[in-house]
C-alpha cells in the first residue's frame, strides 16, 4: 500500500498447494502442486544404493530397505498429531500406491511428452542454478551476516545514474561527477542539502536521500557492505552498483527493530488535498481515535471507517514489516509502541492520517536459530561469496584437467591479422579437426570453437585481435564446462539427485493423476449420475426450514396475507400473487427458501429464535413454511461431496487394475525389521 522501494532486491514468491478433485487446468499449475500435495508424501531418496535387502518388488523394480526406510522416517518426521503417524505396514500401502502409478506413467510414455519434458527441464535449471557458480561460504561470513541482521544501520545516499553497460566515457564522467561532489561535503556541505539537489535518485527531491534504518539482505549487497565498513557520522568510499555510483552518510547504527504485526485505520489523501480538507479528515480520525482508545473494537473500526480498503476488510490488519520497508512516520510509530495491544496517537503520512494498534512483535533470534536461512541467503547471492563466477571457472578447469593446445591457438591469433588468411582457417578442414581443448572426457575442436565464433557474430579487430580471441576461447569455454557441470550434477551431489527425481516423479504423478482420476471424477456426468442412483446415500440435510419469505408493500397487505394462509384460502404462490399484484404495481413479493439454522437472517429471527436483522421491518415482512428433518440431499445439492466419493471408487478401481498389471511381492521379514516411529 504504502511500503518503501529504495535499492531494495525483490524477495522470491511463495507457492501454493492443492490436494483432492483438482481441475482441468493449464500444466504451468502443477508447480504449486508438485512438491506440496505429493512429494510430501512420496520424496525418494537416491542416496547411493548399497547392497541391501528388497522390501518390496513392483513389478520388476525393487525396493530396498534403505530406500523405503528413509522415506518412511522423512515423511513421517514432522507430524505433530502422534494419531496421524504411521507404522512402516501402513506407509508401504502408499507407496505402493505411488509407485505403481509412477511406473504406470512411464510405461504409457507420459515421461516423453513434450509438454512434460519442457516442463521437468524448466525445474532442472532452477535446481541447478546453485550448483554451477562458487557460492561458498565460512564462518566467518555467517557471523558478518547474523551481526548485521542484529544492528540496522540508518543512513541516506547520494546516487549518481550509470549503468553496468555504460560506454567508458560515460562511466568516467559519472565518476568524475560523483567525486566532486564528494570533495565538496568532506569540505562541509550538508550531505542531505546535496543529496536533495543533486542525487539522481527520483526520490531524493521528497526524502533528501535519507533511506531509514536497513539491516543484512535488504539492500544491493555492494550497497550494504559499504554502508557496514563506513563508521557511523561519516560519508563513504565512492560505491558502485547495477544502479550507479553511491555516496552514503552513515547516521545512526541501533539494534534491529526486528518485525511488527500492526492493524491500523487510515483517512486517505485525497489527490492534490487542500489543507482544509486535510484538516477535517484529521478532526475525523481524531474522532475514530477516542472510540478506540475507550474500549470499541479496533477491527470494527477500522472495517467501518478506514479507507485503506485492502485492510479494512480484514480489520486493518497488515503483513509483517520491518522499519525498512514501511514509511519512516509509520514505522516510527508503530515500532514506538511498546506493548501488544497499544494504540498510536494519530499520525500522519504523505498518505494520509493512521491510528495504528500494535497486535505482535519479533526480535532477532539467536544465531543457530537464524544459521539455516543466513547460509541460504548467502548462497543464493553470489555477490556475497569471497569467490565469483570466475573462482568456480578456474576450480572447474583445475578439476577436470583442462588443456589448450598453445601452437593450434596461436596460429589462430595470427590468422586474426588479416582477414583472408581468417577465412582460410575456417574452410582449412584438417586445422578445423584439430583438438583445441580438452578436459575431462570432452575434446572440442577447433571446428567446434569456430562455430561458436559465427554464432557470436565475431568480427576481429587488427588492433586488438589477440585480447579479443583470447576473451572469446575463455567464454567458450565457460559455457562447456558449465554445461559439463551440469551433465554431472546427479553424480557428483546426491542431494540434487534426490530433488530431480522428486520433481521427476511428482509431474509424473500429477498429470496420470489429472487424466485417470480427477477429470473424470470432475466431467464425466453420466458416470457420475449412475454412481449416485447406485451408492447408498449417506448425505443428508440438518434440520431446514423449507417455505417462502413474504414482503408486503404495507401492514395491511402483509395481515391479509397471513390470514389467508392460515385459513388455508389460498395456498400456491401463484395465487397469493393473482390475488394481491397487478399488471401496473407489485403489492407482495414472495421468495423461495429451504435453509438451515444460520443461512438466512430473516428465517433465524422468526424461525431459530436468532436476532433482529438490520434494518428489517417485520410488520411488512414474514415467513411461512415448515421445519423439515433429515431430508437426504440430491446430488446437485452435495455434488462436491459425491464427487470426492467417486474420485475415491475411481482411484480404488484404478489401483486394483495397476496391481493386477504390476504384482507385489512384500518381504514381510525385511519390513518388521523396520522400526515404527512413535
Amino acid at each position: 500500500m504504502f511500503r518503501k522501494s529504495e535499492v531494495r532486491r525483490p524477495e522470491p514468491g511463495t507457492q501454493s498447494t492443492k490436494t483432492k478433485l483438482q481441475p482441468a487446468t493449464h500444466r504451468s499449475a502443477a508447480r504449486g502442486l508438485i512438491v506440496g500435495a505429493f512429494l510430501v508424501l512420496f520424496s525418494l531418496n537416491l542416496s547411493a544404493q548399497k547392497k541391501s535387502e528388497t522390501v518390496v518388488t513392483i513389478g520388476t523394480e525393487k525396493v530396498s530397505k534403505e530406500e523405503f526406510e528413509a522415506n518412511y522416517r522423512k515423511n513421517n518426521a514432522n507430524i505433530l498429531d502422534k494419531k496421524e503417524l504411521k507404522s512402516p505396514e501402513e506407509y508401504l500401502d502408499l507407496y505402493i500406491k505411488f509407485k505403481l502409478k509412477i511406473l504406470e506413467a512411464e510405461k504409457l510414455g507420459y515421461d516423453t511428452v513434450r509438454s512434460y519434458r519442457d516442463e521437468l527441464g524448466g525445474y532442472r535449471k532452477d535446481l541447478a542454478k546453485p550448483y554451477l557458480t562458487d557460492v561458498s561460504f565460512n564462518e566467518e561470513m555467517v557471523k558478518t551476516a547474523y551481526y548485521r541482521t542484529q544492528y540496522e544501520r540508518k543512513a541516506s545516499h547520494l546516487l549518481i545514474l550509470v549503468t553496468p553497460e555504460a560506454s567508458p566515457a560515460d562511466t568516467l564522467a559519472a565518476w568524475n561527477k560523483i567525486n566532486n561532489l564528494r570533495q565538496q561535503i568532506i569540505a562541509g556541505a550538508d550531505f542531505n542539502e546535496m543529496a536533495a539537489k543533486y542525487s539522481e535518485d527520483p526520490s531524493a527531491v521528497q526524502n533528501k536521500g535519507l533511506l531509514g534504518y536497513f539491516t543484512a539482505f535488504q539492500m544491493v549487497f555492494p550497497f550494504e557492505d559499504m554502508t557496514y565498513r563506513t563508521p557511523v557520522g561519516q560519508v563513504s568510499e565512492i560505491v558502485r552498483t547495477r544502479f550507479g555510483y553511491h555516496l552514503i552518510k552513515v547516521h545512526d547504527e541501533r539494534l534491529a527493530a526486528g518485525e511488527i504485526k500492526v492493524a491500523h485505520i487510515m483517512k486517505m489523501f485525497p489527490k492534490q488535498a487542500s489543507e482544509e480538507t486535510i484538516a477535517n479528515l484529521k478532526l475525523k480520525a481524531d474522532s475514530i481515535w477516542q472510540k478506540a482508545t475507550s474500549g470499541a473494537d479496533f477491527a470494527g473500526l477500522a472495517k467501518q471507517y478506514s479507507d485503506d480498503k485492502q485492510t479494512a476488510t480484514e480489520g486493518g490488519v497488515m503483513n509483517w514489516f520491518t522499519p525498512n520497508n514501511m514509511v519512516p512516520q509509520f514505522a516510527e510509530a508503530a515500532f514506538a509502541l511498546k506493548n501488544d495491544g497499544d494504540i498510536s496517537p494519530v499520525i500522519r503520512t504523505p498518505y494520509g492520517w493512521h491510528i495504528i494498534k500494535r497486535l505482535e512483535r519479533k526480535t532477532t533470534q539467536p544465531i543457530e536459530k537464524l544459521r539455516h536461512d543466513l547460509e541460504a541467503k548467502i548462497k543464493q547471492n553470489p555477490a556475497i561469496s569471497k569467490h565469483s563466477d570466475e573462482a568456480f571457472d578456474r576450480k572447474l578447469r583445475a578439476e577436470y584437467q583442462l588443456k589448450i593446445d598453445e601452437p593450434t591457438f596461436t596460429k589462430l591469433i595470427g590468422s586474426l591479422s588479416d582477414t583472408a588468411i581468417w577465412k582460410n582457417i575456417i574452410s582449412d578442414k584438417k586445422l578445423q579437426e584439430k583438438l583445441l581443448v580438452t578436459f575431462a572426457d570432452q575434446k572440442l575442436s577447433v571446428a567446434a570453437f569456430t562455430d561458436f565464433l559465427q554464432k557470436q557474430k565475431f568480427t576481429p579487430r587488427s588492433n586488438q585481435a589477440e585480447a579479443q580471441l583470447k576473451e572469446m576461447l575463455n567464454k567458450y569455454i565457460n559455457q562447456e564446462l558449465l554445461a559439463y557441470e551440469n551433465s554431472q550434477l546427479e553424480k557428483k551431489h546426491p542431494d540434487f539427485a534426490r530433488l530431480y527425481q522428486e520433481y521427476h516423479d511428482g509431474i509424473l504423478l500429477f498429470n496420470i493423476s489429472k487424466d485417470k482420476i480427477w477429470d473424470v471424477a470432475t466431467t464425466d456426468t453420466v458416470r457420475l449420475q449412475n454412481y449416485f442412483d447406485q451408492t447408498t446415500k449417506k448425505y443428508y440435510w440438518g434440520d431446514r426450514f423449507k417455505g417462502w419469505i413474504i414482503k408486503a408493500n404495507n401492514g395491511d397487505t402483509r395481515a391479509n396475507v397471513e390470514s389467508m394462509l392460515n385459513e388455508s384460502r389460498a395456498t400456491q404462490k401463484n395465487e397469493l400473487t393473482d390475488l394481491f399484484n397487478t399488471k401496473t404495481e407489485n403489492n407482495i413479493q414472495i421468495t423461495d427458501v429451504a435453509c438451515e439454522k444460520g443461512e438466512n437472517p430473516i428465517v433465524d429471527y422468526f424461525i431459530w429464535g436468532g436476532a433482529k436483522p438490520s434494518g428489517f421491518d417485520e410488520t411488512t415482512t414474514f415467513v411461512h413454511g415448515k421445519i423439515v428433518k433429515n431430508e437426504m440431499k440430491q446430488l446437485k445439492d452435495a455434488w462436491g461431496l459425491y464427487s470426492s466419493d467417486f474420485q475415491e471408487q475411481i482411484e480404488k478401481e484404478w489401483v486394483d487394475s495397476l496391481l493386477k498389471k504390476y504384482p507385489v511381492s512384500i518381504n514381510q521379514k525385511v519390513l518388521k525389521k523396520i522400526q515404527a516411529i512413535e
